[in-house]
């Protein structure tokens, strides 16, 4: 049994845990715990066993971000391409570039509210072991300004090296496509040549806006190429400005072309340029129905169905000549496509019958005021509501002349045309490749790719993770650094997407992963002060507990057993 026994010892007493035990078969105290003096005692029973202070740090996610951004290198393959090896309050250029990117990654910001508005409630701070107060929107600024715009393809390209020498890239087939992002720049702003108004999925018309070009892995998503451009230029431009640009990167990362398949969109084709992508290197592409209307009347005639994955595809497969080059064309007919048509074309339908109803009785009384009515501006009228809502020929019409100014309109629904449309038409599309020896599955399959870069830019423009909006830059050069910081952003959460697949099979998607992840979080237990530690307050750290899914997680992903202390050079130029 445990007894508390008074010790004295220089004049004051002490106090102790102590329990009777044998040794050697004689009894002995043994001290279980020394309690100090007795005001000691009391202060302790007043304030409790535990810790005096507890704070809490979100961590998983940033410890993992940090161990990911010290395996490839990446401030230091950023400062190497640095001209000015500046540092603003601790850190150099690189190791600026690399934390707003973090910040893009955890909780999309302003800069000015990067460190209040994020970086203060996790425990960043404490595995740089630097301060994190002082970087303000001024720090990002000036650490931006000194990273050249022209020196980003080469940071890029070094970048891709790296992942390639990590095994962490697969080159077999890649995505290629493009993207607008509307910003809030003044009209009146001469500074920036970048941002132009154009048509955009967002309809912001009324904004001007830049482009992104994006070429990235289809296994992975993992960006190989990317360029800001103009807002107004159209696809088959941009893709004509750079097709050399990144076949020639290709080339230098694989050595050969010969083993590379790129994913084209429809937008990117044209005469020209076909024949110079075919000579150079192996694709898969789209053309438009209306364009190859014979191609698809044979298609018509001898579709077979094809099991594709888990779904059966009426196809068709020959090799023709397209545009002066020999390729081989697949037609095969998307449900979802022709119920997304048939839908669109029933709404387009009600609109015009509507707007025609409301001409028909407009025209059949003579205005009273104003410019009257002629039968030529009708006409035109009525040509232009058909052609902006249904195909032509799905609805014909008559205008009779009553009196002067004054006009009976008669229309009707060609069902007949309509059913043929639903029938041979819809649903239709036609892929291209030079790829002959490849089976109709692979070029469907290697097509269907595609829609992994469209979900690339969905991510892009998701408000909560990897976000390209917020940015408040106005100068070509700024946007510019500003869209490779987002890149660099992208490129770590796929990274960690992959390993969270591989190593912990974790099936659902990129931002649920960083949701979890931001759930692991660093307590940090401040002990009161005592007199062994001479008034000083004592902190120690430990992973708060997890739910069970975040604990399989974050022990798959090694998350317990990352240091907690990072080894980057953020403060360093190394040679």
């Amino acid at each position: 049994m445990a007894t508390i026994q008074k010790k004295p010892s220089r004049g004051r007493d002490y106090w102790a845990i102590v329990e009777s035990r044998r040794i050697n078969g004689k009894p002995r105290p043994v001290v279980l715990e020394h309690l100090g003096t007795a005001e000691n005692l009391l202060k302790r029973l007043q304030e409790g066993a535990g810790p005096h202070k507890v704070k809490s740090y979100s961590h998983g996610l940033v410890a993992y971000l940090l161990n990911l951004i010290e395996s490839l290198d990446l401030v230091q393959i950023i400062n190497r391409h640095v001209p000015n090896k500046q540092i603003r309050d601790g850190f150099t250029v690189g190791g600026s570039i690399v934390l707003a990117s973090m910040g893009r990654i955890c909780q999309p910001t302003s800069k000015r509210n990067w460190y209040k508005g994020w970086a203060k409630r996790t425990s960043l701070s404490y595995l740089l072991r630097m301060s994190l107060a002082k970087i303000d929107s001024q720090h990002f600024w000036d650490q931006m300004d000194a990273l050249p715009s022209e020196t980003i393809p080469a940071i890029e390209e070094e970048i891709v090296d790296t992942l390639y020498e990590h095994g962490l890239l697969s080159m077999d087939t890649l995505l290629y496509d493009t993207s607008n992002f509307f910003t809030y720049i003044a009209s009146t702003n001469e500074r920036c040549t970048l941002a132009k108004r154009g048509k955009n999925k967002q309809r912001r018309i009324d904004l001007r806006q830049f482009g992104l070009l994006l070429l990235v892995s289809r296994q992975d998503q993992l960006p190989i190429y990317h360029r800001t451009y103009q807002g107004n230029l159209n696809d088959k431009t941009v893709f004509k400005e750079h097709f050399a640009r990144f076949s020639d990167r290709l080339k230098r990362l694989s050595g050969s072309l010969e083993d590379i398949t790129v994913v084209l969109d429809q937008g990117n084709n044209s005469k020209k340029m076909l024949k110079e992508v075919d000579q150079t290197i192996y694709f898969v592409g789209a053309l438009s129905v209306h364009q190859h209307r014979h191609l698809v009347e044979r298609a018509n005639l001898n579709l077979q169905e094809i099991l594709i994955g888990n779904k059966s595809v009426p196809c068709y497969k020959e090799r023709t000549t397209i545009w002066g080059s020999d390729l081989t064309a697949v037609v095969y007919i998307s449900e979802k496509l022709r119920d997304g048509q048939i839908r669109g074309l029933e709404q387009g339908l009600s609109k015009l019958c509507s707007e025609l109803d409301q001409l028909k009785e407009a025209i059949k009384m003579p205005t009273q005021k104003g410019k009257k009515r002629t039968e030529a501006g009708i006409q035109k009228k009525i040509d232009s509501l058909i052609s902006s809502c249904v195909p032509k020929g799905i609805v014909e019409w008559e205008l009779t002349f009553l009196q002067e100014d004054a006009f009976e309109l008669q229309y009707w629904i060609d069902y007949d045309h309509l059913e043929e449309l639903k029938k041979w038409r819809f649903g239709r599309r036609i892929l291209i490749t030079n790829r002959h020896h490849w089976s109709t599955e692979e070029i469907i399959k290697a097509y269907w790719g595609q829609a992994n870069i469209e979900y690339v830019f969905k991510n892009m423009k998701n408000p909560f993770h990897m976000a390209w909006r917020p940015q408040y830059h106005w100068t070509d050069q700024k946007i510019e650094v500003h869209g490779f910081i987002c890149l660099v952003a992208f490129l770590l959460v796929m990274v960690a997407f992959k390993h969270a697949r591989e190593n912990a099979g974790f099936s659902r998607s990129p931002h649920t992963l960083l949701e979890k992840l931001s759930e692991i979080r660093l307590a940090t237990l401040i002990d009161a002060p005592t007199q062994k530690s001479k008034g000083r307050y004592r902190a120690t750290y430990q992973l708060e507990e997890m739910d069970p899914d975040v604990k399989e997680l974050a022990d798959a992903m090694g998350i317990a057993e990352l240091p907690m202390k990072s080894k980057i050079p953020f403060s360093v130029y190394k040679s």
